[in-house]
């Protein structure tokens, strides 16, 4: 009895081990085998570079400090990628698939599978020398839409009342009122027109039934910020005609713009370069038209059937 229990414990030994190879046979045979396909979610490190070599992006932050480019809060952890969605650009998605855990490539990606050509329109060209006109010409009636006028400046209000617009000196006779509303500037010729939201003092040089005339009333020297601009300009020539700006060198840097969309006014970030002679204004992606370098490594492979194959 006494054997046939030792022989029973050495059987249950011999199966035991033998589960236990082909546990670690089976997943081992899953870290070799797994490859990316369609429909996984996978984690990724990466670093990304231009052809020059310079780290745009890296999911390392050690690599981050290296290039000079790393950021304080930021989680520097690897990327993950749900196959088939394209929330990637379309040459890093296409270079993972068949890859394994642990595996690592160089993807080099052409500006089609990346963030696509530059589009020429959407650069825009301003000299660092300007000229503007010192004179501005515009409508003595304008009409608003009624909506706009009852939020602006209240609902009681007749024909022949006078409003004010909002900080600032210019006042408005009401003509007619209706779904829409048309108002008459009330000014004369010597009247300044300067605070609120004004670049400069205007003063008013010619009034008549249709048009008022204002001149812009600057000086050589003057500093001028235009809005949305994250340069400032210097008058450096003052004629009858004419007032010649320079806008003052910045370095690099990215702002945003208000532009007119297909959506309506926008928020649009837009990079800007001074050249020699120019202002280069370019609302591409920043990455628009460069052939791109990833360094990837597969960190982990959750398969669509939701087996997750990582490194340990």
């Amino acid at each position: 009895m006494k054997a046939e229990k030792e022989d029973m414990k050495y059987y249950i030994g011999i199966v035991a081990l033998a589960a236990i190879l082909v546990g670690i046979l089976f997943i081992t045979s899953m870290e070799g085998s797994a490859v990316v396909e369609m429909g996984d979610i996978v984690q990724v490190d990466y670093t990304g570079k231009l052809p020059d070599g310079t780290v745009f992006d890296t999911s390392d932050p050690e690599v981050a400090k290296s290039a000079g480019d790393y950021q304080e809060g930021r989680a520097y952890e690897p990327l993950m990628v749900v196959m088939g969605t394209h929330r990637v650009i379309k040459g890093f998605e296409d270079g993972l698939l068949g890859m394994k855990v642990g595996e690592s490539r160089t993807l080099t990606i052409a500006p089609e599978n990346g963030y696509g050509p530059s589009d020429p329109t959407k650069i825009d060209v301003v000299p660092q020398l300007e000229d503007i006109s010192a004179t501005q010409t515009f409508d003595r009636e304008i009409e608003v839409p009624g909506i706009q006028f009852n939020m602006t400046f209240g609902t009681e209000n007749d024909v022949g009342d006078t409003v004010n617009v909002p900080d600032s000196p210019i006042n408005l006779t009401i003509i007619e009122i209706g779904d829409t509303v048309k108002l008459s500037y009330d000014m004369e010729v010597g009247d300044m027109i300067e605070g609120g939201q004004a670049l400069w003092p205007d003063e008013v040089i010619e009034v008549n039934s249709s048009h008022i005339v204002v001149r812009h009333n600057v000086e050589v020297g003057d500093i001028i910020q235009f809005p949305d601009r994250p340069w400032n300009s210097t008058v450096l020539e003052v004629t009858e005609t004419n007032i010649t700006l320079q806008h003052n060198l910045i370095p690099d840097t990215t702002t945003y713009i208000t532009m007119q969309t297909m959506f309506g006014p926008q928020q649009v970030p837009v990079q800007i370069h001074f050249n020699e002679t120019d202002i280069i204004l370019d609302s591409n992606h920043f990455l628009a038209g460069k052939t791109l370098t990833f360094e990837v490594e597969v960190v982990a492979i959750e398969k669509a059937n939701t087996e997750l194959v990582s490194i340990e």
